[in-house]
């Protein structure tokens, strides 16, 4: 049976009408503005402003009306975070901290590199940027190109389908500023927590042997329409390629959440 809202210790009204007549708020004014106890419901209580103290006498949109609804309320603001209800809401959670490190195996020097994530529709991104580009950098000793370019994204997600995949632009810039395209590349981010060390192959598309001839002698060369085509793989079957260097990048990653949805980390 419901507890039996109560003033100044004394009964004058039930939720279920079984006992008491009048509403506690028309018997003392004083009692309007503020919430009887209710069942299950501890400490401190929201005043309802100068509605009724009576639940099932408010007149509101459905979540305001009847005793649950209220009761729940208060149950959730009063657990706070990460208890009670609370849990059952909360979104799995990646947080990807790294850096790209830089390129190597590239015929060409002055190397940039232009980078971008691709998530599912169920991700949303929390803190971060989803695409950024490296300085250009041209080795003195060696064909490696160190950029240590950040990396720190924040995602909240309802399922593990479109894991982030990170593609690349690698560019290259000649005395006269012309740039030119030394190859794509994309390589998904690691699902299992902790760090990793990953090597990303690139290529670069190969085009006629008019349009390989004019590279050569001119620069430029052709490039893709779209950008989703480096990790999409849909098209790239049709493509004529020429493998490219490596982009090597250093990811840590930390998993929150994932065990209450049955994924072991």
């Amino acid at each position: 049976m419901a507890e039996p809202f109560a003033v100044a210790g004394e009964t004058l009204f039930s939720q279920n009408g079984a006992r008491g007549g009048k509403c506690p708020s028309q018997v003392h004014p004083a009692s309007r503005g503020r919430l009887a106890p209710i069942s299950g419901a501890e400490g401190e209580y929201k005043a309802r402003g100068k509605a009724c103290c009576c639940p099932s006498n408010n007149h509101g949109n459905q979540n305001e009306r009847g005793r649950g609804s209220i009761a729940a309320s208060i149950s959730r603001s009063q657990d706070g975070p990460g208890k009670g209800a609370g849990q059952a809401w909360a979104m799995a959670e990646v947080h990807v901290i790294g850096q790209i490190v830089g390129a190597s195996g590239f015929s060409e020097s002055s190397l940039f590199c232009k980078w971008g994530i691709h998530t599912g529709a169920a991700w949303k991104l929390l803190s971060g940027v989803r695409e950024g580009q490296t300085q250009v950098d041209t080795p003195q000793i060696g064909d490696m190109a160190y950029w240590s370019h950040p990396i720190d994204l924040h995602f909240a997600t309802k399922g593990l389908q479109g894991w982030p995949r990170l593609h690349f632009q690698v560019w290259s810039q000649d005395s006269f500023g012309r740039c030119q395209l030394a190859g794509y590349g994309f390589c998904h981010v690691p699902s299992s927590p902790g760090t990793h060390q990953l090597a990303c192959p690139t290529w670069r598309p190969l085009g006629s042997w008019r349009e390989q001839l004019a590279r050569a002698f001119v620069g430029g060369g052709p490039q893709l329409l779209h950008g989703d085509t480096i990790y999409s793989g849909a098209d790239r079957y049709r493509l004529h390629t020429a493998a490219g260097g490596t982009v090597h990048l250093e990811i840590s990653l930390l998993l929150r959440n994932f065990d209450r949805y049955g994924v072991e980390c």
